[in-house]
């Protein structure tokens, strides 16, 4: 992945890599410089080589400072990029595909995977870059000096660099493992931080925080293995690194007493020598690095690269005229969720699906969503297979609107025109065909007014009557509704189900409200049992055959 993110930002990254290597090249250059000054035979020739050190000093310092200022341009350019990919993509892949990870795994990949990248991935790149000109540079300085005492220096980076590779392993390892215990971890919180109020209303909160406690405890004991793995591997670098800096301390001794090199040589050579051992650990580590972020790498990009599901379909460019399902069936587990189903919806009549929990009454509006499982038969809209149709399209041509919709942390004209290019006169009109705008014409703000975080400044039938709006607002042509008015009181209810009804617009409306007035305005009724259509037609025909409709009614109506 980190090879098709520098591809991608080529020219930006090799831009910014002339400050990196003039800084790599000049900075190992301050050891000579430190050998000219203390090798210096006046006071003349002293102040002359000042002056040039001061010179060399500013001129480090600016390149430094260009350097980290064009690479932090180049990865926020490349972090940007990234999250954007990323948001793109999770809009794109199907809605069962999201539900089945769960919102902590993504959010990860925004946070813990992202970072990662960037940090152990391209910072660590342009730092092993940095790394390697040091060395380079170092190298030619020890071979022009003393090539023997270069033999020596060269040694012992060996040694040195070979080192940590002993616990590469243990090292990648280890952190995979405290990777994937957080994971858990975090997943485990969400799951139980959602149902607070459960925990506390059935007093479940003792055993809930020993649950997490232990989750807690185990994704510890990971982090603190993973730390003296790393711990352990930089001691040990860190000893050789010691050892290596005696012994060439020692043979420059040794050279210097044999009149073979100076005293400003020899401070100039152990300054050095950091410049051949520090680069050696550093890029041994930096490979390390590299190596253990694999996983994350390979799970971003397999998800940036996987193909939405709408891929390659066409698209529903004109309006629903007929929807015909033929002898369809879905299967679910070992259960059949549709059953034979045969059922045609024709533009301009009204719908309603009806039928005890569990029937399949849902499974026929999840057809046409991202939710829609594989099924057998034959699912035509306008005559094209749905199977070949790119599924948004179908959405955005024919909504659903289901019982519960998400509400964000923002005005309420927002959510209602969800940042589209509505007038606040079209928003106030479909909240009053949703029944709240009384209530939100009160408000200090109006329709400026912000829902706070979870709704919790207005009540749940609030929140649904501005879902409502929604479809007020858009009035497509077919609209799928499921049990959208379950959490309203029957009065407004019936009131919205009544304007919906009296809307120019095709509606298949999932209900289990068994209002006579309203049932009367359908076109069809259907009567779902184990997944199998058991009853239709009008609800007069319905209460005559005196069949499940006719109990289900006895049962439930008002």
């Amino acid at each position: 992945m980190l090879k098709k993110i520098f591809k991608k930002n080529r020219y930006k990254f090799l831009l910014s890599l002339i400050p990196v290597i003039i800084v790599g090249i000049m900075a190992p250059l301050r050891s000579y410089i430190m050998q000219l000054l203390i090798d210096s035979s006046n006071y003349k020739e002293l102040l002359g080589k000042c002056l040039i050190a001061a010179v060399f000093s500013i001129g480090v310092f600016i390149f430094e400072w260009v350097s980290k200022k064009s690479q932090t341009i180049v990865v926020r350019d490349i972090e940007k990029d990234m999250r954007d990919q990323l948001m793109h993509k999770l809009f794109y892949i199907s809605a069962n595909q999201f539900e089945k990870k769960g919102l902590a795994y993504y959010l990860s990949k925004f946070t813990t995977d992202i970072n990662i990248i960037l940090n152990d991935g391209v910072n660590n790149v342009y730092g092993m870059i940095m790394q390697a000109v040091f060395l380079v540079v170092a190298v030619i300085y020890l071979l022009c000096v003393e090539p023997f005492i270069l033999l020596i220096v060269v040694a012992v980076s060996m040694v040195q660099f070979g080192v940590p590779g002993i616990l590469k392993k243990k090292i990648a390892s280890s952190r995979k493992e405290y990777t994937e215990a957080l994971e858990v971890y975090l997943d485990g919180i969400k799951s139980d931080l959602g149902g607070h109020k459960v925990i506390r209303t059935f007093d479940a909160v003792k055993q809930i925080l020993g649950k997490q406690q232990k989750r807690s405890d185990f994704v510890c004991r990971k982090n603190e293995y993973s730390s003296q793995t790393l711990y352990w591997a930089q001691a040990l670098a860190s000893f050789v690194n010691n050892a290596a800096f005696l012994i060439v301390l020692g043979s420059c001794m040794f050279f210097a007493v044999a009149g073979r090199i100076t005293v400003g040589e020899i401070v100039a050579i152990t300054n050095m020598m950091n410049f051949v051992l520090t680069p050696c650990r550093a890029i041994s580590n930096g490979m390390i690095q590299l190596k253990s972020m694999e996983k994350v790498t390979a799970e971003l990009e397999a998800l940036l690269e996987q193909e939405s599901e709408n891929d390659h379909k066409e698209n529903l460019e004109e309006n629903i005229q007929e929807i015909c399902l033929d002898n369809v069936d879905q299967k679910i587990s070992e259960k059949f969720s549709l059953d034979k189903l045969t059922l045609t919806f024709e533009k301009g009549k009204k719908y309603a699906i009806v039928g005890k929990s569990g029937s399949g009454k849902s499974s026929i509006i999840k057809l046409f969503t991202e939710y829609g499982a594989d099924y057998t038969g034959r699912v035509l809209i306008n005559g094209h297979e749905l199977s070949g149709l790119n599924k948004e399209s179908i959405m955005h041509i024919s909504p659903v609107c289901y019982q519960q919709t998400y509400i964000f942390n923002d005005t309420v004209f927002n959510n209602v025109a969800l940042y589209q290019n509505y007038s606040k006169d079209e928003v106030i009109e479909a909240l009053q065909k949703a029944g709240i705008y009384d209530t939100i014409q009160k408000l200090p703000e109006g329709v400026d007014e912000k829902i706070q975080e979870n709704g919790i400044n207005f009540s749940g039938g609030e929140l649904q009557r501005i879902a409502l709006a929604r479809l007020f607002l858009r009035n497509k042509a077919m609209t799928f509704l499921d049990e959208i008015t379950s959490g309203l009181d029957n009065a407004t209810a019936y009131e919205i189900e009544k304007r919906l009804l009296e809307e120019d617009m095709t509606i298949i409306n999932i209900t289990h409200r068994y209002n006579k007035a309203l049932m009367q305005k359908y076109n069809e009724i259907i009567v779902m049992d184990a997944g199998k259509i058991v009853e239709r037609g009008t609800f007069d025909e319905l209460l005559e055959k005196e069949g499940e409709f006719f109990r289900l009614y006895k049962v439930l109506s008002e």
